[in-house]
């Protein structure tokens, strides 16, 4: 038995998330971004600095000095607090990537898993549509190299509902209330919300239309339309970003999507989500974070995006496309007494495992003596017998 949430990997699965993870870091590369790795314990107040709810129902334990400690539930915190701590004096902008494994206690209770494995790229320093277009754009080349042959990349920002929402004139407090609404797309709580409110009545209508946008051209059209001059350039900002992902060569990959809302609180423009058929819940999330550096002291711009690997590996049997198995390793009869052949073998790139001289049956490929032979049996059936020269010339060795 293990915790709710937790999981064991068998050794293809395990070969099959490491492969997906080598991609993401070559592709990562290819931009100029550099991995780094954080600890997987961290304090409990770098977390509260994201002031997020679903990043705090995290695991918690208490070093000698009493101080609280979490089992990281996030992974753009932790690399904010490291880019503040470790580059603080280093010229920006500064391109980050990571492959790590997260944990969360009530994804669990909600179905979801509670450790999971993020790659991800983070982009600080910069505020343009190009570094928000270079988010979007890497995204598009990791699941294409992943080798997904289907998925759509949507973009959003949350200027636009901000803007709508600035415009009724709320409160602060119901300002809040309306805006956990939408995030939570807890429509009745929203319409109840602007009908207790006294909200202008137009910019009512201008945000429950909203709520109705679809993706394209006429969206955009619609969508200038609904939000005055005031947030056209919100608008305008995002129809832009989807031009240079397009012009990088990911056109017919990415959508507008005016209904996208932030995953956490920490965003502030951008938001950006990926799909794949057969996958319940975005296979990719990430965004603009602008204010998450400055809770660690180093006020910067920033945009990021983290894949789950978890669910992209679902995505890829879906559609039949999953990293091929492992080769399985030769299958050496008495190989624990010929522990200079192994390594011979070994040195020469075949993977060898060592049963003893009695073991039958044999899993193919494998090596035996035979009445003084060698018997080498291909994965394919194929079999070659006599001397260890002829074995060696069949695994190609010359």
């Amino acid at each position: 038995m293990i915790p709710e949430g937790m999981r064991d990997l068998l050794p293809a699965e395990a070969e099959a998330l490491r492969g997906l993870g080598d991609i993401m870091r070559r592709r990562c590369a290819a931009y100029g971004y550099g991995e780094v790795s954080t600890p997987v314990l961290e304090f409990a107040a770098t977390f509260e600095k994201a002031d997020d709810d679903a990043l705090l129902a995290g695991y918690r334990v208490f070093d000698e000095q009493g101080q609280a400690l979490m089992l990281r539930t996030d992974m753009t915190v932790p690399i904010a607090r490291l880019a503040a701590d470790r580059y603080r004096d280093r010229p920006l902008p500064m391109r980050l990537c990571y492959v790590e494994d997260s944990f969360r206690l009530q994804a669990a209770s909600r179905g979801l898993d509670g450790e999971f494995t993020q790659a991800g790229a983070e982009l600080i320093g910069m505020a343009s549509a190009a570094a928000d277009a270079e988010c979007v754009a890497l995204l598009c080349d990791c699941l294409r190299a992943a080798g997904l042959p289907r998925f759509r990349v949507a973009v959003g920002t949350v200027a636009f509902h901000g803007a709508l929402v600035e415009a009724l004139g709320l409160p602060d407090d119901q300002e809040d209330a309306l805006m956990e609404a939408l995030a939570e797309r807890d429509y009745p709580l929203l319409e109840s919300i602007l009908n207790n409110a006294g909200a202008d009545d137009d910019a009512a209508q201008a945000l429950q239309r909203a709520l109705q946008l679809g993706g394209g051209h006429e969206a955009i059209a619609q969508a200038r339309r609904l939000v005055g001059s005031a947030g056209r350039a919100t608008v305008d900002r995002l129809e832009e970003v989807r031009e240079l992902v397009e012009q990088a060569g990911f056109e017919d990959l990415v959508d507008i999507d005016f209904g996208l809302y932030p995953e956490f609180a920490y965003y502030t423009g951008l938001l950006v989500e990926a799909y794949a058929p057969g996958v319940g819940l975005p296979i990719a999330a990430g965004g603009r974070y602008d204010e998450l550096l400055a809770g660690f002291d180093r006020p910067a711009p920033a945009v990021g995006f983290a894949i789950s690997l978890d669910r992209l590996t679902l995505a890829l049997e879906e559609a039949g496309a999953a990293p091929r198995p492992p080769d399985r390793p030769l299958t050496f009869a008495g190989g624990f007494a010929e522990p200079e052949l192994c390594a011979e073998l070994r040195a020469a790139g075949v993977a060898v495992m060592a049963v003893p001289d009695d073991e039958r049956p044999l899993r193919a490929p494998s090596l035996r003596r035979e009445q003084g032979d060698w018997v080498l049996e291909a994965a394919d059936g194929g079999v070659t017998r006599g001397s260890l020269r002829d074995v060696r010339r069949a695994l190609g060795l010359g």
